[in-house]
């Protein structure tokens, strides 16, 4: 099974990366992102999108690490398969971000 946070962990100290600026970006208290980032519970993805937005890498990516979906060297701007893959990386993420902002208006219903 993915442990996406441990993932995510990994890929902060690998870019020397500051947790109290990433849970900034997001947000939240430091202390709180070092808690999820613990956690043994199962990631939102609406959380982990928004870590993986403040630390600007792809949700897929870090599913994935420490292997690159697509490794860099492999990049072929005229294969065909290349361009299907990233475009739908960039429609999953532009419907990560809807879903983060349609998130975020929705008001929270705590009666249940």
């Amino acid at each position: 099974m993915i442990n996406v946070r441990k993932n995510l962990k990994a890929i902060i100290v690998e870019r020397g990366l500051s947790q109290k600026q990433i849970a900034f970006e997001c947000g939240m208290k430091e202390s709180a992102l070092s808690t999820w980032l613990s956690s043994d519970n199962d990631a939102s993805l609406r959380k982990t999108s928004e870590i993986c937005e403040a630390m600007g890498i792809s949700i897929v990516d870090a599913l994935t690490y420490p292997i690159r979906y697509i490794p860099e060297d492999s990049i072929n701007p005229t294969c065909e398969e290349c361009k299907k893959k990233d475009e739908i990386i960039e429609n999953l993420s532009e419907l990560l971000r809807r879903y983060k902002a349609e998130a975020k208006q929705k008001p929270k219903n705590n009666s249940l």
